[in-house]
């Protein structure tokens, strides 16, 4: 690795750099982990630029337990260290020497109807119950909620802006859509005269939808309640995909491990002939 000096200047202008390509909340993540990485390797007489794999590992263990987390935090010092490469601050990537992190894919927990009933008896304005319905009813990401507008709500269906840019509209639920009209039809459905882009910030979102529920659920898990609920009544797991805004078929396929019950339900209500059971019962006797 270079011995160049590293300064708090870097992270800025790798935060700069990654803004012209990804969206604000990927870039406040990233230049999250990037930060702690700098204060880590501070802490331990380094830069960024002259630590090595191992340190790399070391850090990783300190950022959480959970394989996600970590993934997450992996995933965010892979692109610093990319931009210092391109800018010159490294000749090498510490990080490549790293295996993929896996996060294993487990069920979903779907809010249950009673939380949200609880949820909602809380809410104490329109934006409140319109957080809730959007994930419960419209499956949306908190970064999806934050950057919609009045005007991104057209002809029963929303526009949303996904991941990568990606479009996808999502049809209007009709509880929904009677929650729509409690908010202005232009402009931003959750403004805020505190952040400079004129809007929530995402984790605002996702602090609000948690202090309304009840511990243990969140913003996710009501997004998993309209999927689990949308597949149980389709089957149609391309469908859910588009719905989701997901890239990867892959990553929707967990919702079809939560239908099993209504299969179970459907093939025991497939209708047979009477003499099916009595002959049964008499080879049984």
């Amino acid at each position: 690795m270079s011995k160049q000096r590293h300064t708090t200047a870097d992270v800025a202008a790798f935060e700069s750099w990654l803004s012209v390509f990804r969206r604000p909340q990927t870039v406040n993540n990233r230049v999250h982990y990037a930060t702690r990485l700098e204060t880590w390797a501070t802490a331990h007489g380094c830069t960024p630029w002259t630590l090595d794999t191992t340190q790399i590992s070391a850090w990783l263990t300190t950022v959480g337990k959970s394989p996600a987390t970590r993934k997450n935090a992996l995933d965010a010092i892979r692109a610093f260290y990319r931009w210092g490469q391109h800018a010159g601050r490294v000749t090498g990537d510490p990080t490549a020497g790293l295996p993929h992190i896996r996060v294993p894919r487990g069920l979903p927990r779907p809010t249950p109807d009673h939380v949200l009933r609880s949820a909602v008896a809380r809410c104490t304005r329109p934006t409140d119950i319109l957080m809730l319905l959007l994930g419960s009813l419209g499956g949306l990401r908190v970064g999806e909620m934050a950057i919609l507008r009045g005007e991104d709500i057209n002809d029963g269906t929303i526009r949303v802006t996904g991941k990568g840019g990606h479009i996808r509209h999502v049809p209007v639920h009709p509880i929904l859509a009677e929650a729509l009209q409690l908010v202005p039809s232009h402009g931003w459905l959750f403004p805020s005269d505190r952040n400079p882009s004129g809007h929530y910030l995402p984790n605002s979102i996702a602090q609000r939808i948690n202090d309304l529920l009840e511990e243990g659920w969140s913003a996710h898990t009501l997004r998993h309640r309209f999927a689990t609920h949308v597949y149980s009544a389709s089957l149609d797991i391309l469908a859910l995909r588009d719905l989701l805004g997901h890239a990867d078929v892959s990553t929707t396929m967990v919702y079809t491990r939560v239908a099993a019950a209504k299969l179970a339900r459907d093939v025991a209500a497939i209708s047979t002939l009477p003499a099916v059971a009595d002959r049964i019962h008499a080879l049984a006797s």
